[in-house]
């Protein structure tokens, strides 16, 4: 009948959009002010202030070289499902996974950014210790975080695009990501953040250096964010 194949279509329309949504964040979708994939156009662009988080496994290259390609898919999935859904559960969405990489974007305030990374350590240790009765060695990860200002918008040529992030605030918050392996901690956040977070002393935390970058004229400060060491 006419319902039903109403009904089916409806449906399946749903199942899309699910779908859809697994490769292009409904978060991105909305600031760009769209109301499905369907109507983005290359180009398409909207400056925010938001807070962004890198996160890295460290050595993650000799790491891999020790799996076959097999292998190496099986674990990055089970890495990522497990600290994935983190971010969301602060009021994230993962902005895109390259390779080991979780590069996510945090809208509100940065106490979410932090709290997350706090929960990725926490999750950490739990999955080590999976790791550790498996028979594996367990991982390290390190953190970056910075607050600024920056362009979330679609680029590529006409039969590829995808959605991303341009900004001077994501090269920043990928530095403090690598800088953590020179300071041996977890994690590194900007003074913008540290000054952005309307719950600041909910932290442990401690001002590590003044530093200038790779890729930036004006030296930084950082902190170290120690809730889980």
């Amino acid at each position: 009948s006419n319902i039903e194949d109403i009904g089916r279509y409806t449906a399946r329309i749903e199942e899309l959009r699910n779908a859809n949504a697994r490769f292009v964040p409904v978060e991105l979708l909305s600031h760009l002010e769209k109301p499905s994939i369907v109507e983005v156009k290359l180009g398409d662009q909207v400056n925010r202030t938001m807070t962004i988080m890198f996160t890295d496994i460290r050595n993650f290259t000799a790491l891999s070289e020790k799996m076959t390609p097999a292998q190496n898919f099986r674990f990055l999935n089970s890495y990522l499902s497990r600290f994935g859904p983190i971010v969301r559960e602060h009021n994230g969405f993962v902005d895109k996974y390259i390779g080991d990489c979780i590069m996510a974007l945090f809208p509100s305030e940065p106490d979410c950014a932090i709290r997350a990374g706090v929960a990725m350590r926490r999750a950490l240790k739990d999955y080590n210790l999976h790791r550790i009765r498996s028979g594996y060695d367990p991982l390290a990860i390190g953190i970056g975080v910075h607050t600024g200002e920056m362009m979330l918008g679609i680029i590529g040529e006409h039969q590829r695009f995808e959605g991303t992030v341009i900004s001077d605030s994501v090269n920043l918050a990928s530095r403090l990501e690598t800088l953590t392996k020179f300071y041996q901690t977890g994690m590194i956040v900007s003074s913008n953040t540290i000054l952005g977070a309307n719950q600041v002393d909910d932290f442990n935390y401690r001002f590590i250096d003044y530093v200038k970058v790779k890729g930036k004229n004006e030296p930084v400060l950082i902190y170290e964010i120690y809730d889980e060491d």
